[in-house]
């Protein structure tokens, strides 16, 4: 039962309207063998704590357990319940745990994280916390039994938001980036600038033309591998005595926008806002329904626009629709990279 209650509770956490019909309701138990009785429980239980308040013009299915057949949720009453859980589950984890991540994410995050990060509660409960570094699959099987968890599996990700990342002495293993360098730009320069786009079609366009551009190289991202392996470009791009600046242009869209975000986050990497300003002169495209709000990623990214333009991306994106970065020719990226005047201190159209 308390399994079940849990399991409704995290679904109205991240339901996306304020009111639910009883047919939604049920939809939070899709392959589950539940029956009515149960189900009815859960309802009026919430509904009894005040997480759920019945609609009551829409009347009642007259069942001897008898459910509205709309409900107000109270998100605030149950993110509370979920604020308590993290507060039990801090007190009895490692002093080396941090949970305030959390606190901004959804409830089933933390569902989904939870078996791990009690594995590694347990790990560094041993005094195990390791004195030397050690290749990811080697740590990630020392963790969790599994050599590809950090790598493969959302491993790194969640140990960055426990806060032990550094801690665990974790050598990354990378693949190679795949990049394009511009020989126009010598390695004695003393300012690289670095233009890292999402697809691969946007990378063919720019290739031909970057020796007229101001990027010192041209970087796939390949989608969210770019997450992972952008720290191999001091390795592969190795002018230590020089400062970079990482700029990202990739699709308008939720996955898009958090890709960009997670590299601003863990590299400093700046929007290459021309390149989206002249997509968001084009017309959006409906799908791309599948992918999940960060509310986080979204605010910092719609930040860099003026009212209009943000008033509009949250609209397009709310209704399901998207702009792909290949709504621009190859002559448009071209004309954009060279227009602009970029730098270490941002850009300037001229």
């Amino acid at each position: 039962m308390m399994r079940y209650k849990q399991k409704l509770i995290d679904f109205l956490c991240t339901f996306s309207k304020v009111m639910i019909s009883l047919s939604e309701l049920e939809q939070a138990f899709q392959g589950e063998q539940i029956d009515y009785e149960t189900f009815a429980g859960i309802v009026m239980e919430l509904e009894n704590e005040g997480s759920l308040e019945a609609v009551k013009s829409h009347g009642r299915n007259g069942k001897p357990l008898s459910l509205a057949y709309h409900y107000r949720i109270n998100k605030r009453l149950l993110q509370g319940e979920y604020v308590r859980e993290l507060h039990q589950w801090s007190t009895r984890l490692h002093p080396d745990i941090s949970l305030d991540a959390y606190y901004r994410l959804s409830p089933d995050i933390w569902r989904a994280d939870l078996p791990y990060i009690e594995q590694i509660d347990a790990y560094l409960k041993r005094g195990s916390r390791p004195t030397r570094q050690a290749p990811a699959p080697e740590r990630s099987y020392e963790l969790v039994q599994d050599e590809k968890w950090i790598t493969d599996h959302g491993g790194q990700a969640l140990l960055e938001r426990l806060g032990i990342w550094e801690q665990l002495q974790i050598v990354p293993v990378s693949d190679p980036l795949m990049l394009a360098v511009n020989p126009s730009i010598g390695f004695t320069s003393k300012n690289h600038l670095h233009l890292i786009v999402e697809n691969k079609s946007t990378f063919q366009g720019l290739v031909p033309e970057l020796p007229g551009m101001a990027f010192s190289s041209l970087i796939l991202g390949y989608g969210r591998k770019i997450v992972g392996n952008l720290g191999m470009l001091s390795l592969q791009y190795p002018v230590q005595s020089a400062d970079h600046e990482l700029y990202y242009f990739g699709d308008i869209d939720l996955e898009g926008i958090m890709i960009w975000y997670d590299l601003h986050v863990k590299f400093g990497v700046k929007l290459a806002l021309p390149f989206y300003l002249a997509c968001l002169d084009k017309p959006s495209a409906r799908g791309k329904q599948n992918h999940r709000l960060n509310e986080e990623a979204l605010h910092a990214f719609i930040s860099f626009f003026n009212q209009e333009e943000a008033n509009r991306i949250n609209a397009m994106l709310g209704e399901g629709c998207y702009i792909p970065q290949e709504t621009l020719k190859s002559e448009e990226l071209i004309r954009v990279g060279r227009e602009t005047v970029w730098s270490q201190k941002g850009y300037q159209s001229n």
